[in-house]
């Protein structure tokens, strides 16, 4: 059966899609990259964001764009310690090869150290600890550091994305405040509503009224992760304006269906909960094909 949701996927770009293997190989997952390429396909979607917390994902997105036509694999980078963290050359060399979302550190953040995210995670799956731990944007005198000052700079000369991570909402705005005064174009709250960040409707409003994109995870509401009730979902939308907005799946492992299926399920719920088709366009097709280059 097809419906409305089906219809609004096609075209969309998940711009938060995670690749398998994610922490480890014998982790279970529920597709690997090549089964989202076909799937994405097969459903008419434009796109989807290859993340991974341990490795950039460059050389994979440009395999798959020359073996499935038709559908566009974004690679990205995750600056977390293991890479480089918060390094101006590894951002760099990132976006030489095609990266076109810099993500800020999620598993070394402070921040996730702070509240036991995914962090937790990676100490329970090696016997050996990341090279540095307890990342932040801010110097001590809470200005963003010039090491991200240049990373914002690289971003803005590609005119590829940053987004925030797993940084605090207290950074995330402040990095934001920063992003505009260096001229970024483009620049994502990484799923501000959720309990590893938590931040209010006052530093999401402002990240919007800066012209920037705040992100809405579905694999948030799911029992086995954050379990978000989807009306708060639907209500910060219409709060800040769908056009400032995208939803995206954040899928990992075996316990959640197949990506496109979870982007679709997530459209008819918020189609179920009011928001306009119009609306949910804005954030499953305009802004993330905007964000991704793809316009047009």
């Amino acid at each position: 059966m097809r419906t409305a949701a089906d219809d609004l996927l096609e075209g969309a770009v998940d711009f938060h899609a995670h690749i398998f293997p994610q922490l480890t190989a014998e982790e279970p997952g529920r597709v690997l990259d090549h089964e989202w390429a076909q799937a994405a396909r097969a459903c008419g979607m434009r796109g989807f964001a290859m993340k991974s917390h341990l490795w950039p994902t460059m050389a994979q997105a440009r395999i798959l764009n020359e073996v499935y036509p038709g559908v566009t694999a974004l690679g990205t980078i995750v600056l977390n310690s293991n890479v480089g963290g918060l390094s101006p050359f590894a951002a760099e060399s990132a976006v030489r090869l095609g990266a076109r979302i810099i993500w800020m550190p999620t598993y070394t953040s402070a921040n996730d150290i702070r509240v036991n995210a995914f962090s937790r995670r990676v100490a329970a799956a090696y016997k050996n600890k990341p090279p540095a731990q307890g990342l932040t944007v801010f110097g001590k005198d809470k200005r963003i550091l010039p090491e991200v000052d240049a990373i914002l700079e690289v971003a803005r000369d590609a005119d590829v994305v940053v987004a925030t991570g797993h940084l605090s909402a207290e950074e995330g705005v402040a990095l934001a405040r920063r992003a505009k005064e260096l001229g970024l174009g483009k620049f994502v709250f990484t799923h501000p509503l959720i309990h590893i960040i938590e931040a209010t409707d006052a530093q999401m409003r402002e990240v919007a009224e800066l012209d920037y994109i705040v992100e809405f995870t579905w694999i948030s509401a799911f029992p086995m992760w954050q379990d978000l009730d989807p009306k708060k979902v639907a209500a910060t939308a219409k709060l800040l304006g769908a056009e400032r907005c995208i939803m995206t799946t954040d899928a990992q492992l075996d316990v959640n269906p197949p990506p496109p299926e979870m982007l679709r399920m997530f459209i008819a719920t918020m189609l179920q909960l009011g928001l306009s088709a119009k609306e949910v366009r804005w954030m499953v097709q305009r802004n993330p094909a905007r964000l991704a280059g793809l316009e047009g």
